[in-house]
């Protein structure tokens, strides 16, 4: 009956079906059909067959008619809210069907649409949803361009925040008519979120008829949202606590699984038997939530042991060609001592790792492998919480430092996969380690509230110094969208005095607008090489408002020039890790107590303590910049040269590439490089520019960067096609002679 009446919003009865079910299978199975029936989820029933099911029926028949779609009532619920307002905000769990909501306002709309997520890989899980979802004739980009326009009719751009700036560099060339927040929460991120609030207020001044959507997960208060930015007119709200998938909870004591329940107090029941080991041999799935020092440190594997050796070695054709992509991404040699990947030996068993600090390519690349049911388990941090749809069997919470309510009712969202199997009841584990279960159970019960305040509307005097500007340019409307600047950073750029760094640049790092190889930039010697780094810390600086950087912030920044003049020269990812693990393990050192070995001048055994007793080169962990509070710290602070890890080198250095450069060195290095040449004519400046934000000066390898192609593609790419510009790509007519899934690569630019 209350399902009936309220929904499957109480997540006591949620619990108590999972118990009915796995307990009592028997009479359960008499009344499933009407219980998933009751719970709204129509596209998991067939024909009627008693009066209560007949009347869900017409229930579903009229939510078909009103909306031309096959919706459960909460998708029902939104749609008709997006359709009928201007500024919609609402909150459903994971579980909801959001998803398949946005797919069907993608198919409507008739106009250009931006969808804004948190992070760069849920900006591919949307991209590979939606190129299913659309015609050729629908330009789909993570990025914003006017390209494509001969065979463009629409366009949909899927961003991040700190991406979204650039749609406002081209506002008059689209026609937006809907902006999709997904993971709207993000507002709450001190930083990220300042960025997410002002990118929503000048969408509201620049697109004010484009409808403004905000969904989040478990929000208490969705209203908050509009509240912040004053949009009270055409205007609507909703939280929706209705869920499709039946939680069971379990703790770990001793080896040993007892069933508790965070919504009655009832007293533990011991469950017999190993509730992962009974998963994983049924053929289930195992997510282990876990911190990313525990990943670092190879934790993970001793303490999950037993799991792990229940993973057989990996023989699918499939599996393996995903697992070389990304062994040749990163440049493991699993036979080589001082690249051996252990990320790549587990995942050969199909157990994955999934962390921020991974580079995006080889996350989409265990994400592939996670959907095509290769990984039997995954060990994650809250980067999987970001709206990925990759549900497990089993969750297993094993960190709960810095957990907030939010987080844990994402991890809890995981645990079971919501099927579409007919008149089906499904359901999931949860287990967490004894002695968090009083903190689990208290943070189960409380609600997550977001601000009704933004941070835009504070004094600028009291924001910290690095946010001042964005607030100043969102209250003052002073962008300048071309360089993804404020206008008072590019004045201070114009009044800065650093022509003689930019020509120290230009004069030693490119020769013929191409940049010099890394064994000319050795032959300069370590002093020009020092003014080269100092003069790139100089030019970065001049956009600030203050004039020095802290020591922790200028060793970051030290560290990350030599990997942005590798970018610079055109290294692969592979390459630059390969540079950095032999800077950091000191590769000379080895290599001279293997020539003095070889000699007699040394034993083997004193060679051997030489290299425990010797330290990695300490680096500085990567970080955004600027950031006033940093301290330092380093990934490989008091550790061997024998004991350093690969995998650590390749997640430190995507995190500089990711983090330091991209995010926070290119703009203004490329902006003050760009303004040199718009002064001086000097063309060297412009292709200094293009090297940093493309990693390339070639016309053409440009245009297909910005029609959405990763230089892998270009390199075979480039042989068929005959010219590039903003209309259309012209190939050559030997494109068909390429392979089937290169066809498919290019085919809606065909």
């Amino acid at each position: 009956m209350e399902l009936h009446s309220e929904g499957p919003v109480n997540p006591k009865t949620l619990e108590q079906l999972a118990y009915y079910k796995k307990f009592h299978s028997d009479v359960f199975q008499r009344f499933e059909k009407r219980i998933v029936t009751s719970m709204g989820l129509f596209y998991k029933i067939d024909r009627p067959s008693d009066i209560i099911e007949a009347v869900y029926s017409i229930f579903s028949d009229s939510i078909k008619l009103e909306t031309g779609k096959s919706f459960t009532p909460v998708q029902a619920g939104v749609y008709s809210s997006i359709k009928n307002n201007k500024y919609v905000s609402f909150s459903a769990p994971t579980s909801a069907g959001k998803s398949y909501l946005f797919r069907e306002l993608i198919h409507d709309a008739t106009g250009d649409i931006v969808i804004i997520v948190p992070s760069r890989a849920l900006i591919s899980e949307y991209m590979n949803e939606i190129l299913r979802l659309v015609g050729k004739e629908v330009l789909v980009l993570q990025f914003v361009d006017n390209i494509n326009t001969a065979k463009t009719k629409r366009r949909i751009f899927i961003l991040t925040p700190e991406r979204g700036v650039e749609i406002f560099k081209g506002k008059d060339d689209f026609n937006i008519e809907l902006f999709l927040m997904d993971e709207a929460q993000i507002s709450e991120d001190k930083v990220r979120g300042l960025k997410f609030d002002s990118f929503v207020r000048r969408i509201d001044k620049v697109f004010p008829v484009a409808k403004k959507v905000f969904a989040h997960p478990f929000v208490e208060n969705p209203e908050a949202q509009l509240e912040k930015h004053g949009f009270t007119i055409q205007a609507k709200h909703s939280s929706y606590n209705q869920q499709t998938v039946g939680k069971i909870f379990l703790f770990n004591s001793k080896n040993t699984f007892y069933l508790f329940s965070p919504n009655i107090e009832c007293e533990p029941v011991p469950y017999g038997r190993d509730v992962a080991e009974e998963a994983l041999l049924a053929g289930g799935t195992l997510l282990v939530y876990i911190s990313k020092t525990v990943i670092y440190r190879g934790e993970h594997l001793l303490r999950f042991g037993k799991y792990v050796e229940m993973c057989p070695k990996i023989e699918d054709e499939n599996a393996i060609k995903l697992i070389d992509k990304l062994k040749d991404f990163i440049g493991a040699k699993q036979k080589n001592k001082y690249r051996h990947s252990k990320m790549i030996s587990m995942m050969e068993r199909g157990v994955v790792v999934h962390h921020g600090s991974m580079p995006l390519r080889a996350r989409l690349i265990i994400e592939e492998f996670i959907k095509g049911n290769y990984a039997k388990i995954c060990f994650a941090t809250a980067t999987l919480n970001q709206g990925i749809n990759m549900p497990f069997d089993v969750v297993w919470i094993d960190n709960f430092t810095n957990m907030d309510e939010l987080t844990l009712k994402n991890l809890i969202g995981r645990a079971g996969r919501s099927t579409t199997r007919k008149n089906y009841f499904d359901y999931g584990y949860t287990i967490l380690n004894k002695r968090n279960v009083k903190t689990f159970s208290e943070r189960f019960k409380l609600s997550y509230k977001i601000s009704n305040k933004s941070d835009l509307d504070m004094d600028i005097t009291s924001v910290d110094e690095d946010l001042a500007d964005i607030i100043e340019a969102i209250k003052e409307d002073s962008f300048d969208d071309e360089h993804h600047l404020t206008e008072s950073q590019i004045e201070r750029i114009e009044e800065s005095d650093v022509d003689r760094d930019i020509e120290l640049i230009l004069d030693n790092l490119l020769v013929d607008l191409k940049p010099i190889k890394g064994d000319d930039y050795y032959k300069l010697g370590k002093s020009t090489q020092g003014k080269i780094k100092d003069s790139f810390k100089n030019i970065y600086i001049q956009h600030l408002r203050r004039s020095t950087l802290s020591s922790a912030e200028a060793a970051v920044l030290s560290a990350a020039i030599p990997i942005l003049l590798w970018l610079i020269q055109g290294r692969s990812f592979s390459e630059i890790v390969s540079l950095r693990y032999s800077y950091l393990s000191q590769r000379d050192l080895r290599r001279e107590l293997v020539r003095q070995t070889r000699q007699g001048k040394i034993s083997l055994v004193e060679a051997g303590k030489t290299l425990d007793n010797t330290l990695v080169k300490w680096s500085p962990s990567p970080s955004p910049l600027p950031d006033s509070k940093l301290r330092k710290s380093s990934s490989f602070a008091g550790i061997s040269i024998n004991d350093l890890d690969f995998d650590t080198v390749v997640y430190d250095t995507y995190d500089y590439i990711d983090k330091t450069i991209s995010l926070s060195i290119t703009d203004p290095m490329c902006a003050t490089f760009n303004l040199y040449f718009e002064r001086t004519g000097d063309i060297r400046a412009r292709a200094m520019s293009n090297f940093i934000r493309y990693g390339t000066n070639d016309e053409l390898e440009i245009w297909l960067l910005r029609y959405g192609f990763g230089f892998e593609e270009i390199e075979w790419l480039k042989e068929h096609v005959v010219h590039v510009d903003s209309s259309q790509i012209y190939f050559n007519p030997s494109v068909e002679t390429l392979s089937s899934d290169k066809l498919e690569m290019i085919e809606r630019y065909l």
